[in-house]
């Protein structure tokens, strides 16, 4: 299997980087991965108006597009590990949503809405200091609700595991470490 990882935290020594950097580790024991960095790629998460003309064709404007585009092409399994911060993800990667997943690449029209074309699977691996159940009682969840269903599925993506880690800061390092070791097992399962 092949995977691709799309890795979206700035700060190197941040949990989620150290995580994200583990299961590639341990994943290319076993598999061919990829890894889109889009903090060291410097990629332009703003659509500008150049992106916004070939848009309804699916033409992309920005070169790294259609590198990551035949990256996600050449995947099986897509592992998107980000932070949440102020309920969402970052900016970088929604815009990477934004300017990637286009028409004819992702998906097209059909009679009755978007038919999803790219036919992969993905594992979502969010960290937050929010607690779990006010994130997804309060909040609603609005990563299952707008990244995992909202783009994902509709491009035929499907999630086969998503793993929600709250408390990142506030919780104990027993706690941290048990979830970390948990999401490897995981990977070393694949």
């Amino acid at each position: 299997m092949k995977f691709l990882i799309v890795s979206s935290h700035p700060y190197e020594k941040s949990f989620n980087r150290q995580l994200t950097a583990k299961i590639e580790e341990v994943l290319k024991e076993k598999h061919d991965v990829e890894v889109i960095d889009l903090i060291k790629d410097d990629f332009n998460p703003t659509m500008t108006a150049e992106d916004l003309k070939g848009f309804n064709e699916g033409i992309a404007a920005d070169k790294l597009v259609t590198e990551y585009q035949e990256k996600i092409n050449d995947a099986d399994v897509l592992v998107f590990p980000f932070p949440i911060w102020w309920g969402v993800m970052p900016a970088n990667l929604k815009g990477f949503t934004d300017k990637v997943f286009l028409k004819g690449f992702a998906y097209n029209y059909g009679e009755h809405g978007l038919i999803g074309i790219l036919n992969k699977k993905a594992v979502v691996i969010t960290t937050m200091e929010v607690d779990k159940d006010i994130y997804v009682n309060m909040l609603n969840n609005p990563v299952q609700n707008q990244f995992i269903n909202g783009t994902l599925a509709q491009c035929a993506i499907a999630t086969e595991k998503y793993f929600q880690i709250d408390k990142i800061n506030s919780g104990t390092d027993e706690y941290r470490e048990g979830v970390f070791n948990e999401i490897i097992e995981y990977f070393k399962n694949m």
